[in-house]
């Protein structure tokens, strides 16, 4: 069977018409390209892939397709028969198709990842690249609703969320599915009757990846000895699977916004990122939500929950002493100071593992009230003025000021060794270092705990005590109130 360039026959049209029109709607009501859209489709060579290309093609929608080959250099006897099979099928779709080389065993030695890993990783971000080159909308794969059920195995025998469970989405960013509702058999057919060929992946046969044994085994079994319609039933629970997950993340997104601070004071997508929850409203919800805002914290700070750490975390605010911390991966430290749990990184650039290092850089000028992060200390200070009508001396974690006695600019800075300062009602001047002791403030908080300075005079030890001589009297009209949080 001929294939004219840039179309399908028309009797194939009409055969595969069902086929076409559901991939047609799939992508219409699920805006996952609009007409005239420019597309990068990934061509692997199989038949699931090339299915999409030439499915793209039939659609009624003028997409401008670019077919990209990622050479992984994995199978380099294969490589040049798939390349030669999409150029041939691209020439006849009239269709540009690219190639690019990326190197896996290079990534997965310096990152000590799996060569399946490597490659996912770098396919992707090789695709995301050149569309990014090219101008294009989206970044159209071939996976099926086979590879959806094979996915669900795989991740509940591995250990997964709900999310996990729910599968693949039609789109992800810049990643679209328009066959995630069609199985590989509709999709063989097609090729076979456009007399389409396709090569066969050797390492889909290789029976040291899950994926396969999946595939060959345990699904067969399924049918046979379980239920004869297996797949259809799983592609049912993740579905439902995937509705309760978009209703539960709306819940914990909502929750989010109300127990963790975050915004302006948190630089995100950097080492200087904190999150703080707020632990009261935080119990305020169920479990299942209190899961989510600790796996969602985790994410935000660029590191990956596991199971195991969310539990650790979870039993942590309940038994854990304040002031302590949980090391988690890439320096990132989970503190337990109340009334919030905080995940930040308190290590200087580099360094993952280790304490902290002392306060010693802390130097912020301080020129009006306002909310300042202290990214050295991982805390944040809040300064307000108010009138003395709203003084409660007995406020938690605030310290107040007889405004009138203090001139802007202010500045927080570290304490030196041996520097005085005289304690509210006091008796005399007291060395800082001493002034800790009696508090029993931890060790480790120590260094990184900075005084309050005016002029060359110090006002407050932020969250602690402020100086005799800027207290509260009958003369006072407006007041500072200092937080440290």
């Amino acid at each position: 069977m001929k294939v004219l360039p840039g179309k399908i026959s028309n009797h194939s049209r009409m055969t595969f018409l069902p086929l076409i029109n559901r991939v047609t709607a799939l992508i219409c009501d699920h805006n996952l390209a609009a007409p005239q859209d420019k597309v990068i489709v990934a061509v692997s060579g199989g038949a699931d892939s090339l299915a999409l290309l030439h499915i793209l093609r039939a659609v009624d929608l003028q997409l401008q397709l670019l077919a990209v080959y990622i050479d992984h250099g994995l199978r380099p006897l294969e490589i040049p028969y798939e390349q030669a099979i999409i150029e041939k099928c691209c020439r006849g779709l009239g269709v540009t198709f690219l190639t690019r080389a990326v190197n896996v065993h290079q990534l997965a030695a310096q990152e000590k990842r799996s060569p399946e890993e490597a490659a996912r990783i770098l396919r992707y971000t090789a695709l995301e690249q050149i569309s990014l080159e090219q101008g294009a909308k989206v970044i159209a794969v071939g996976h099926t609703a086979d590879d959806q059920v094979e996915e669900f195995f795989l991740r509940l025998i591995r250990g997964s969320s709900r999310k996990g469970l729910s599968g693949m989405q039609l789109r992800r960013d810049q990643i679209i599915r328009p066959l995630l509702q069609e199985n590989k058999a509709s999709l063989i057919a097609y090729l076979k009757a456009l007399a389409i060929p396709w090569c066969q992946d050797s390492s889909n046969q290789h029976r040291r990846f899950l994926r396969n044994r999946i595939r060959q085994d345990l699904l067969p079994v399924l049918e046979q000895d379980f239920n004869p319609s297996i797949r259809g039933t799983v592609l049912q629970t993740m579905d439902m699977l995937g509705e309760e997950e978009l209703f539960l993340e709306e819940q914990a997104s909502t929750a989010f916004l109300r127990c963790v601070i975050s915004g302006e004071l948190l630089i995100k997508s950097s080492r200087s990122a904190q999150m703080k929850i707020d632990t009261a409203e935080f119990y305020r919800y169920h479990s299942a939500i209190r899961r989510r805002l600790l796996e969602k914290c985790c994410w935000h700070m660029a590191i990956r929950p596991t199971y195991r750490q969310i539990c650790i975390l979870l039993e942590f605010l309940t038994k854990g002493n304040n002031g302590g911390e949980i090391h988690l991966e890439d320096g990132v430290r989970a503190e337990k100071r109340h009334p919030y749990l905080i995940f930040w990184r308190p290590l200087e650039e580099g360094r993952i593992r280790g304490s902290r290092s002392s306060g010693k850089g802390i130097y912020l000028p301080i020129p009006s009230p306002g909310c300042y992060f202290v990214p050295e200390a991982g805390r944040e200070l809040v300064i307000e003025e108010t009138t003395l009508s709203s003084y409660h001396k007995k406020a938690e974690k605030k310290l107040f000021l007889a405004r009138e006695k203090v001139s802007f600019p202010l500045l927080l800075r570290a304490s030196l060794p041996g520097e005085l300062f005289k304690p509210c009602n006091g008796v005399g001047r007291k060395k800082i270092s001493r002034f800790f002791n009696e508090l029993k403030i931890p060790a480790k908080d120590r260094p990184s705990w900075p005084v309050l300075v005016s002029g060359s005079e110090i006002i407050a030890l932020p969250g602690l005590q402020i100086d005799h001589s800027y207290r509260i009297t009958e003369e006072t009209i407006t007041i500072l109130t200092v937080s440290w949080q």
